[in-house]
Parts: structure tokens; sequence; C-alpha cells
């Protein structure tokens, strides 16, 4: 490091314009990187969302789905608006389903009057009441005519008409998003509309992040720049600390190019997370600096000094950080594994850039920081160390008896998985009727007329269901066993595009519509039901997808996830902490005060009658524990260092003395600028895994504080005075009895202690 060191202080100029050029490059690479908005997409493989759109992809053709509510036109209007639809790229042939695929369709040439009647096909496709009561449109709000009279004065009326989209391209593909914003923004831009399903939800969640990740940036860089403007000496050190993080946020983003893809929650969520993470490695670089140039006035030397330093202070952060993180890669749902190596990677390039960019931006800008400086305005928290120190027994005990409420609560609180993005406070009428139809079953079954018109008769049974639309409920049952048999046997209906669309390759398709919520009981007791039916008749050759199957799998992942993570969460950060303090009792205190934080954080939610989604609920365990056990390792760190020549109250004081103003900044960059993003972001998953980050950078901040000098002190009081003799140590006991820790320190002096305070003002490993 000494030999690296002298480099980055003689080739400044030279790293400055290299560093130019590849955040040129990264600027290029990030606005080519690969981000997938379909949140769904990253369920694994074996669960029946995931395998139903396999089987969809594969012998359909179907990639994702859309709903279009058109109100106030009449019947010549929607069928302009749908003919212009159905050319658009990304629809698939037969893919735009709505009234009037039924009333256009004419009997083709080459079918055989003896085959099967092709108009009392088409007159019983008419009578379907399904269908009807999906796609008849709502005039005025009076109900369907029940003999379906939709004559031509029927038409020249106004109303309110629904579509049903079927897209050949990759939901959250470009092309997707693409569509959906021609037809909503260009096609449907004069007419009162409305459009749902699979593909506009992930274009909202797509919208929602990255049309506001650059002012959810900026908030949280003027958050930031304030706490650092009270936290640091100089006006110039803010400048430097965001210059260098910023092109190490920029560089990791770029380099995502390397992956296949990323999330779009890992793209919006990994930048702030960085930024928090890592402004420790800079605020203590910037420290270094300041402690050799005190020893030197050769600035040059000083940072040839500071930065091998750095290195090993913030290495063994970081190392604590990444291994938090790598318990994200043991989640079935595989976002985590996404988010996973890039916080890892955006950590390790925040290293490289604190040890080699900003070295060289500080020597540049030295003049200056000595012209600006001004004094630190942060407390110094003496009053919380006495407190805590004075009130152990209490304190411990109340923790205690906090920590099983704490731990059932954290069990009982209410999760969300599929509510991506906030709607509209006041929706339209239409829209009402477009998210209505947006929660179906799309099922798949083999072709078998019997067996299908078994299950349609006991499909009627099962409440909660608007309407079914598949061929055999299309089509009568005299006529449909014919054409389910020429669809098993491979043959195409001539003109009949809709089928064709509900039949392929020996399988049929059903969109079943449900009346609930996705994510109420009685969607979960209507997937059950529905999977019973299918049993029934299909056995295990069936799939199922739609939002509520994917509530239903997320049900069962979820909880697996959060215990994964949690447990090596835990264990991989244990075995960094016992090889760090060569002790078994430190890093499980610390360990479980830090865990006690996590509890008492996923309490609040459950306290405030708070919902959280999925993600947030499975990932705060490994971000929490990996980004805020460092205010523990530090506290503890100095605690054990006063403790080889103090007594452990006055060691318990004085290390909260030298270490509060640096947790205190610590929690505070952190909170305020991840509070910032879940306070102005639209996208529910960016806003509650920060609003739960940031709540939890403050929780393991208080406890740190408050709690852990008492655990610490009321379970390693017994340690001797190693460095001290016996009459020495006996002494100092005695001065400590009769002068307690006090708001000012005050304890009876002597040469260790004085040696003490001098050794810390020099100390050159800090664990961070």
């Amino acid at each position: 490091m000494n030999k690296f060191a002298k480099f980055i202080v003689k080739h400044k100029i030279l790293i400055v314009g290299i560093t130019v050029l590849l955040c040129i490059a990264s600027i290029v690479a990030m606005l080519n990187v690969n981000v997938n908005s379909d949140i769904l997409s990253y369920l694994p493989e074996g669960v029946p969302m995931t395998d139903g759109m396999n089987f969809l992809r594969e012998n359909f053709g179907m990639e994702g789905d859309a709903i279009v509510g058109v109100a106030n036109v009449d019947y010549a209007t929607m069928k302009q608006i749908t003919d212009t639809i159905a050319k658009e790229e990304g629809i698939k042939e037969g893919g735009v389903i709505w009234i009037g695929t039924l009333l256009e369709a004419k009997k083709p040439a080459g079918i055989p009057s003896w085959l099967f009647n092709f108009d009392d096909l088409i007159n019983g496709m008419k009578a379907n009441q399904d269908l009807l009561n999906l796609f008849y449109p709502t005039m005025g709000g009076e109900k369907r005519p029940d003999d379906f009279a939709f004559t031509d004065e029927v038409k020249a009326q106004k109303g309110n008409y629904m579509v049903m989209l079927q897209l050949n391209v990759a939901t959250s593909s470009q092309e997707a998003l693409d569509l959906i914003t021609k037809i909503d923004k260009t096609i449907l831009a004069d007419y009162d509309h409305a459009v749902g399903g699979s593909t506009k939800i992930t274009k909202d969640v797509f919208d929602s992040t990255i049309g506001e990740i650059w002012k959810y940036l900026l908030v949280a860089i003027l958050v930031m720049f304030i706490i650092l403007l009270c936290a640091t000496t100089s006006l110039t050190e803010p400048f430097i600390f965001m210059i260098t993080l910023g092109i190490s946020i920029l560089i990791n983003m770029g380099t995502n190019i390397i992956l296949p893809s990323v999330s779009v929650v890992t793209f919006a969520a990994s930048s702030i997370l960085q930024l928090g993470l890592s402004m420790d490695y800079a605020i203590f670089l910037m420290h270094a600096y300041s402690e050799e140039r005190e020893k030197t006035l050769d600035e040059n030397l000083a940072m040839q000094r500071a930065i091998p330093k750095t290195f090993s202070t913030i290495s063994s952060s970081a190392m604590t950080t990444v291994f938090g993180f790598l318990a994200l890669f043991f989640m079935q749902f595989k976002i985590g594994g996404d988010l996973g190596i890039v916080l890892a990677k955006g950590v390790f390039l925040s290293l490289l850039t604190v040890l080699i960019v900003q070295p060289c931006l500080m020597l540049m800008t030295n003049k200056l920081h000595n012209k600006l400086q001004h004094k630190i305005i942060v407390p110094k928290l003496k009053g919380v160390a006495s407190f805590s120190i004075k009130n152990r027994k209490v304190i411990v005990t109340l923790a205690i008896i906090a920590l099983v409420p704490c731990i059932i609560m954290q069990n009982m609180v209410d999760i969300s998985y599929i509510k991506f993005v906030d709607g509209p406070a006041n929706p339209t009428e239409i829209q009402k009727q477009v998210d209505s139809m947006s929660n179906s079953i799309i099922a798949v079954v083999p072709v078998n007329p019997e067996k299908n018109y078994k299950f349609l008769e006991n499909l009627k049974k099962v409440d909660k269901i608007t309407a079914t639309m598949g061929m055999y409920n299309m089509v009568p049952e005299n006529i449909g066993k014919t054409v389910g048999s020429m669809i098993e046997n491979g043959t195409k209906v001539p003109g009949m595009e809709m089928l064709s669309s509900f039949a392929n390759n020996g399988y049929t398709m059903y969109s079943i519509m449900l009346d609930c919520d996705p994510e109420s009981p009685e969607a979960a007791e209507r997937v059950k039901q529905i999977h019973a039916l299918f049993q029934e008749q299909f056995g295990d050759d069936y799939y199922m997808t739609g939002m509520s199957q994917a509530v239903e799998d997320l049900k069962l992942i979820t909880p697996r996830d959060f215990a994964v993570v949690s447990i090596s969460s835990v264990l991989l950060i244990l075995v960094v902490l016992l090889i760090a303090f060569r002790s078994v009792k430190l890093p499980i205190i610390l360990i479980a005060v830090i865990e006690f934080g996590i509890f008492v954080n996923l309490s609040f939610t459950y306290m405030l009658r708070q919902s959280i989604n999925f993600m947030a609920y499975i990932i705060i365990s490994s971000i929490q524990l990996g980004a805020t056990v460092d205010y523990a390792i530090l506290y503890t760190v100095k605690y054990q260092r006063y403790l080889d020549i103090t007594p452990a109250k006055e060691a318990g004081y004085r290390a909260l003395r030298d270490s509060g103003a640096s947790i205190l900044t610590s929690v505070a960059i952190m909170a305020g600028c991840c509070l910032s993003v879940a306070l102005v972001t639209s996208n529910r998953i960016v806003g509650e895994i920060t609003l739960m980050i940031a709540r939890g950078a403050v929780v393991s901040g208080v406890l740190t504080l408050l709690v852990l000098p008492a655990v610490l002190v009321s379970f390693t009081g017994n340690k001797k005075l190693k460095k001290l003799g016996k009459k020495e140590s006996k002494r100092i006991k005695k001065a400590s009895r009769k002068n307690p820790p006090s708001d000012e320190g005050d304890l009876e002096s002597t040469p260790e202690l004085a040696l003490a305070d001098s050794n810390f003002e020099q100390m050159q490993e800090i664990v961070r």
C-alpha cells in the first residue's frame, strides 16, 4: 500500500484525466443497460406463475397482456380504434379481442356444411353470457339487455367498450413499453380511456422509477450536503466527498452493462444505498489525512501515509457490508441476487474511488480547503453515555423484556405483494372497469371437450368470478367437440383467429376474471378452488398464471427467503467479527443488538398499521445488519482499547465520547439519504425499502448509543486491567467509584489515561 500511495500522489493529474474518461464511458454504458421492470419475472423456476408464463410463451406466443377501456364512443369509432391497434407491432395475430370480434365474424370459405353449421357457431358465441358480461358496452349505466339486441340503433349509441390485448413481445421489453405508450398517448389520446393489465403495470413501475430517479438523487444529495456541512471542518469537504462517491456510483451504474439485465428496483435503489453506505470511507480518509498533516509540513507525504492507514480501516468496514449483501444471493426470488451483486460491486468501487480519486482531489484543492475551514456542528452526546452506563441494569432488563413482543410483532407485519405503484386517487368509471378486468387468472389445459365442459360446469359454482373466456365457453357444446377435435389434431379453424388465440398445440387457454382484490383472502380462496377443479379434470397437466396466482407464489417464497437471508447474513457477518475481534462474546453481543434493532424496525411497521412490500421485508435484515453493524463495531473497538487501562464504566463512557459524533454522522447520512427518497418517490417498492432502511439506521444508531454501552459494561465489567499492576488497578477502580463518570467525564487523572487520549488522537486502526 505504501508503493500504491506514492503512485497515486505522483500521478494525480493522470488519474483525474483517466477518471473523466471512465465517467464519460460509464454514462454511455448506463444509457444502454437493460433495465427489467417486470418484477414478477424474477420468480424462481418451478412455481406455477413462472411455469405458466413459460408455457404460454412457448406454445401460444404470448408474452404479456393488456386491458384497454374506451369511454363514450360509438361502435364504428371503437372498430376504427381496434383495427388500428391490431396493426401495431407487438400485438399477436388475433390478439385484439372485443365485442366486435364476435359481431364481425363471418363464415370463411372451406368449411363444409356437413362438418358443422358455422352460423350456429357464431350465434352460439354471441349468446355466451360470460362474453357479453365482459364486452357488452356500458351505456349510461344501463344493464345489458338479456336478449342481446345489438342492433344498428344500439351501435350508434355511445358507451364504454372493453378490449383484451395479447402481446407477442416480452412484458418488460422496450417494444412492449413503446406499444403501451403509443396506445395510451397517441391512438387513444383524444378519448376518455384507461389501460391496465400486466404490461401496463410493468410500464408504470418503469416510468415511476426511471422518470423520478434524478429527482430523488438530487434531493438525497442536497440532504447529505447539509449533513456533511455540519460534520466536516471545511466547506470544500462536502464537495470532494460528493464528487468522489458520485464517480463511483456512475461507474457502478455503467458497469451494470456487463449483466444481462438489472431490475428497476436495483437500478433505482442501489445508487442511494451506495451513497449512504460509502460516505464513511470518504470521511475517514479526510480524517486520516488531517491527522498526518499535523505531523508533517509535506502534504504529499501526509497523503502517502493516510492512504494505507485508510485502507486498513475501510476495508474492514467494506467486508462486513459486502458479506451482508452476500446473503441476498440465497433468496429464491432472484431479484435478491440482482440487488446483491450491484450493491457489492458498488461498495468495492467506492473503496477504489476513495483510495484513488479522492486523494487527488484533496491535494488539488488543499489551499482552498485551508481557507474555508469551520467548526464541526455535531453534539458529543456525553449525557447519553452517562445515562446509559448509570442505568445499565434497567436498560438491559427493558431490552430483554421488549425482545419477545418485538419478535412476535415482526412476524405479524402485513405484507403486500403486487402493489408496486400507487394508482389514481379518484379513478374514473372506465378505470374501475379496467382494473376489475385486470385481475384475471390465465390457465392452460389440454384440448379435451368432455373434460373442459365438465370443468366449466363446475366453475359456475365458484363465487367472485365475473366471467370466463375460453374456446369451450365461446363455442356451443354440440359444435365445440368437433372444433376441439380439429384443434387437438393441429387443424386450424379458418377465419376464426380469436379461437386460434385460445387454442394451440393441443392445449386451450382460459381467462378467468375475479371480482376481488388479488391480495384479498377471497382471491386466495378462488385460486385454491380453481386449482382443485383443474386437478379433478386434468390431474397435474395444466398451468395457471395471473396476478392472484403470483400473490400465492410470493406468499410461499417470502417466509423462506426472509428466514434464509436473516440467518445467512448473521452467520456471514459473525464469521467476519470472530476473525476481527478474536472473541466469541463480543461478536454475539454486537449482532444481538443490531438484530434487536431489526425486530424493532419491523415492529414499528406493525404498530403503525402499515403494510410493507415483500421485497423490503425480505432484504431489510441483510441491509440493516450489514450497514449498521459498523456503528456497533466502532464503539466496541474503542471500548476494548479503553478497557485495557480503565474500569469498564469509564471505558464505556470514554468510548462513546470518542465515537458518538462519528456514529451520529453515519446515522444521519444513511437516514437522511434514504428518507428523502422515500418521501418523493411514487414507486412503492423503492419507497418502502428506503423508508425501512432509514428507520433501521435510526433504530440501530439509538441502540448503539444507548443500549450497547449498557450491555457491554454489564457483561464485560469484570475484565481485569491487563496493562497495569494489581495496586494500580485497585487505585483506578477506587478512583472510579469515588468519582463516577459524569457529563463532563471527570475522573482522577492518571498518566495511563492521558496516554490513552494521546493514542486515540493518532489511532491508525479504527474498524468502521
